[in-house]
């Protein structure tokens, strides 16, 4: 690109968008305009030379290229001031036409650009009318989507940040009342030590669960895909947890009518089965946990249904968010982790790693089903 190209590409790139489409249109219907009167001079004279000779047998003309002469200049003098005239009207309605059709165009990218200053102001509920179905209308619904979510971004956002410092205020409350009580004297270092200890260990969990669900989130955990038997690690990981059902007086029991073999990573689908039968023994009062394992189609199906209290329907599309709680008010003992509230997202993620699906159904009273999808082996 030469240095006068250059310079009128930098002059064009400081003009507002609206005045580059009127100067466009105008450019438009001013070559138009250009070509039709060459076009006009130039093939006119084949159209009126075969009338002109006419007229003069028909008046009987004695001085026939005189005559000709005379007429031609006439009308090559009328037509080319018609032409004129109509190219300088064409261009003012052109102009006007562009100015309106320019600012109509340019008025929802101006919203656009307005609202998104806004948000980025922090304002998320900004929205924009929609328009037409056309790319403008395309435009303002997509802004729309994307300003509802960074709202709800945001919103999740705020409310992490007000989990996660209730989460620390209870252990942090804890350590400082037992480490002021050894200060006044009240408790002994053999006392107060162990409590204190337990309390260090509730936050390195809420730190560990935090950097996890973020490694998750992220598609940062390593995933090791190999075949799988659904059968093997669900007994496996049922004779692990059997103790804590029985110490609640649940029952635990597999079902599982064939072999099922699936691509997955054992070490995290592991992860995953001990996270969906923790979260039903802290929500199960009487009866137990069954684990059903069957193939549907391509899938391998791993269900974990509990005689829980039931997830209403308001909480159900939220179970799988960072520290959701449906039942917030509930208070914890210290056997229930800082972290119970990222061990679906937890597995959520790590499934979808593995290309599978997890779903889950609830009644109230009832009782809540976790079901897992992983990829069937294909056997040769």
């Amino acid at each position: 690109m030469n240095r006068p190209q250059r310079e009128v590409r930098t002059r064009l790139s400081g003009l507002s968008l609206r005045l580059k489409l009127l100067l466009s249109y105008l450019a438009v219907i001013a070559l138009a305009a250009a070509m039709l009167i060459l076009i006009a001079q130039l093939t006119a004279p084949l159209f009126y030379r075969q009338h002109i000779d006419e007229m003069v047998q028909t008046f009987g003309i004695q001085n026939i290229p005189e005559m000709r002469r005379q007429l031609t200049a006439g009308f090559n003098g009328a037509f080319g001031s018609a032409l004129v005239v109509a190219s300088l009207v064409t261009l003012l309605l052109a102009f006007l036409v562009s100015f309106f059709v320019s600012r109509r165009i340019i008025e929802p990218v101006r919203r656009v650009s307005q609202a998104s200053t806004r948000i980025a102001a922090g304002h998320y509920g900004e929205r924009l009318p929609e328009g037409d179905h056309d790319e403008l209308g395309e435009l303002t619904r997509g802004f729309n989507q994307m300003a509802a979510a960074l709202e709800a971004t945001e919103a999740r956002r705020r409310e992490l940040i007000g989990t996660v410092a209730h989460e620390l205020r209870t252990p942090l409350a804890g350590m400082r009342g037992y480490t002021e009580g050894l200060l006044d004297g009240v408790f002994e270092i053999q006392e107060a030590g162990p409590d204190i200890i337990r309390e260090i260990r509730r936050l390195e969990r809420l730190v560990d669960d935090l950097s996890l669900v973020t490694r998750a989130e992220d598609r940062a955990i390593p995933i090791h895909v190999q075949s799988v038997s659904l059968n093997e690690v669900a007994r496996a990981t049922v004779a692990q947890l059997a103790r804590s059902f029985e110490r609640k007086s649940l029952t635990l029991s597999v079902h599982a009518p064939e072999e099922v073999l699936v691509l997955a990573d054992p070490d995290r689908f592991t992860q995953v089965l001990v996270n969906l039968l923790s979260n039903a023994l802290r929500h199960t009062v009487s009866g137990g946990v069954t684990v059903r394992i069957e193939t549907r189609g391509p899938w391998g199906v791993l269900e974990v249904t509990d005689t829980g209290e039931g997830i209403t329907e308001s909480d159900l599309p939220h179970v799988f968010e960072r520290f959701y709680r449906s039942d917030k008010s509930r208070a914890r003992d210290a056997e229930e982790s800082l972290g119970a509230g990222v061990g679906l997202t937890i597995s959520r993620h790590l499934l979808e790693a593995m290309n599978g699906e997890i779903h889950v159904r609830s009644e109230r009273n009832t009782g809540t089903t976790f079901t897992v999808h992983l990829p069937l082996q294909r056997t040769a």
